[in-house]
């Protein structure tokens, strides 16, 4: 009896090991919905070209408007550091972010980079 007792807590004592040995490393990746509302939000990026602002609004269902007016676009890859879309023309807007925002854009069409502007640089620019 206690040599089956024995083997009993032996054997749990190696699925817990093994269970603890086998799960994952890494931790776990934000599914794309979460990533949607990462990138959901009103953001503002300058232009110096032609000392203007525009806004960029993306709501969590991936509509984008810039400076209100709607750009038909598809999510061609989206992940915690950059949201990649393709619009009508065929060409690719890129948004870069860091861990808590999105930082800046890249529009092919242009083949220029903007800053997207924070609350605080947007308030010290309006300043």
């Amino acid at each position: 009896m206690k040599r089956r007792g024995a083997i009993l807590f032996g054997l749990s004592l190696l699925a817990g090991l093994s269970s603890t040995l086998v799960r994952k490393q890494h931790p776990s990746k934000l599914a794309s919905g979460d990533l949607a509302v990462f990138y959901a939000g009103t953001w503002t990026y300058r232009d110096e070209e032609h000392h203007r602002d525009h806004k960029l609004e993306i709501n969590p269902s991936m509509l984008i408007r810039i400076d209100g007016h709607s750009m038909p676009a598809t999510v061609e890859s989206i992940s915690p550091s950059k949201l990649v879309l393709l619009d009508k023309y065929g060409f690719h807007l890129e948004i870069k972010a860091n861990e808590q925002r999105p930082v800046a854009l890249f529009d092919e069409a242009d083949n220029h980079s903007y800053v997207i502007l924070s609350p605080q640089q947007l308030d010290q620019a309006t300043n």
